[in-house]
């Protein structure tokens, strides 16, 4: 498992908690050349959603620019007119994934989603939620995060998106400050998203091709973390420096 900085190489959003922002990821260099007309747009965006869709089907190992033509109707040379490889096709492949990611992270972390609702109940919903939403994408997420290992680019854009889901989940628990009786808030949120992310990571198996937990082992594993985040969170021996 890598560590939970890179755990995501596979996620996005603004937050300004962790000093990482979408803005600023956009600001370097595009690993794509932007279309000009709609109908090119058009069939660049047919060739990265037929990328995520053989990333999904068969990881990085398995990905192929001839198979990425093949299955947009756009052929290998319009493809070279955008990218000027299969890495650079992966990337942008990816800033559209990270995008998608972004709508996802705002929805599950949304304070309107859990209004009304105690600490108690919101880091259970919410924990549940993020399972929920590692299951639903864990197979173009682990194709990522397999080759986040090698590429930095790659790496880079996971960790800025790891660090804005961070940021999310720590804002919408410290809204229930007074509920938590940890000595840190700060620091034990971020803990018990650090602790649910990495476990729900390696229980999908998101950093190897191997196959996932079951799904009953993945719900009793979700379950117990989301009684293991409200314990740390509400026990007022939390410190253990006291």
């Amino acid at each position: 498992m890598c560590d939970p900085a890179t755990a995501a190489a596979c996620l996005s959003a603004p937050s300004r908690m962790n000093g990482v922002t979408s803005s600023a990821r956009r600001s370097t260099q595009p690993v794509a050349r932007a279309p000009k007309q709609e109908r090119s747009q058009k069939s660049f965006d047919r060739v990265l959603d037929s990328s995520l869709e053989l990333l999904a089907e068969r990881g990085y190992a398995g990905f192929a620019l001839t198979e990425v033509s093949r299955r947009s109707g756009v052929s290998t040379g319009s493809i070279y007119v955008r990218v000027d490889g299969k890495d650079d096709l992966l990337r942008a492949a990816q800033e559209r994934f990270l995008e998608k990611m972004a709508g996802e992270h705002a929805r599950l972390t949304d304070p309107e989603r859990y209004e009304g609702k105690n600490l108690v109940q919101v880091v259970g919903e919410l924990v549940s939620g993020l399972a929920t939403m590692l299951l639903r994408n864990a197979r173009v997420l682990g194709a990522f995060q397999q080759r986040a290992v090698s590429d930095p680019l790659v790496a880079r854009a996971g960790k800025a998106s790891y660090m804005d889901l961070v940021g999310r989940f720590s804002q919408l628990l410290l809204g229930h400050r007074d509920e938590i009786a940890h000595s840190d808030p700060e620091h034990a949120v971020v803990s018990c998203f650090q602790v649910a992310y990495a476990t729900l990571a390696r229980t999908l198996a998101l950093d190897v091709s191997q196959d996932a937990a079951e799904d009953h082992e993945l719900a009793a594993i979700t379950e117990d973390l989301g009684l293991m985040c409200i314990a740390f969170l509400t026990w007022p021996g939390g410190d253990a420096t006291n």
